[in-house]
């Protein structure tokens, strides 16, 4: 909870200035607030009210920013979900060998369905709410797009580099590791047991595909390299 919190809020690629401050400001401390809220009750608990009383605003202005209780846990969750991908952008930008790249990744990402679980519990409340809303479905499938390309960029790079192309299409490819992290994030908060396994399972399907870009090129995979890092440990 502590981590979901801290989130700030601007709109995406906004420069803000002069009187706008106030405004963005105001909207961003009631985003903190409901960040806040949420993480600690869960979003069925979580009453307009309550938030209005942790951003120490009248409710009434909440109202002013936002339509409904669904529109806040949707801000929620596309700012942190923001704040998620520079995070593991940075992680992952710092490191250039290519199979690094993919460990470093999905380590990264272990370590955050482990230090942010409330996170994923509001992203699959997002999920379930917008079963019955035919309008908050398109912006998840908009949230779930944009999460697919930024991915992809990151496939396509490390796969750039390998001896040859895999037989996977990247952008299928980004698709299903998507699926695979909110998967194992999600039955996590189910089963309450640690993600260090299933993560493990991921590192060794996708290292095996460069295992098959080495052997359709005709060279030989580097099986001991890759052997040495499916044991490391985050």
């Amino acid at each position: 909870m502590r981590h979901i919190a801290t989130i700030g809020a601007t709109d995406e690629g906004t420069t803000v200035q002069g009187a706008d401050i106030d405004e963005a400001g105001r909207r961003s401390q009631i985003v903190r607030a409901a960040a806040a809220v949420l993480g600690r009750q869960g979003y069925a608990e979580t009453s307009l009210k309550a938030v209005a009383r942790e951003a120490k605003v009248a409710p009434g202005l909440l109202h002013y920013y936002f339509e409904s209780k669904e529109e806040l846990l949707l801000e929620v969750v596309l700012v942190t979900e923001r704040q998620m991908v520079a995070d593991w952008k940075a992680v992952v930008d710092e490191v250039d060998d290519p199979l690094e790249r993919i460990v470093t990744g999905l380590d990264h990402a272990e370590a955050r369905c482990a230090d942010q679980p409330e996170f994923f519990r509001l992203l699959l409340d997002l999920y379930t709410v917008s079963l019955s809303s035919p309008a908050l479905r398109v912006r998840c499938a908009r949230l779930r797009t944009h999460l697919v390309d930024e991915i992809e960029v990151e496939v396509r790079q490390v796969l750039g580099r390998l001896p040859a192309y895999s037989l996977v299409a990247p952008r299928e490819l980004a698709g299903a590791i998507l699926s695979a992290i909110d998967g194992i994030a999600l039955s996590g908060l189910v089963v309450q047991q640690p993600a260090a396994a299933p993560f493990h399972a991921l590192k060794v399907l996708l290292l095996s595909l460069v295992v098959t870009a080495y052997v359709t090129a005709g060279q030989e995979p580097p099986v001991a390299r890759l052997g040495e890092m499916l044991s490391r440990h985050p």
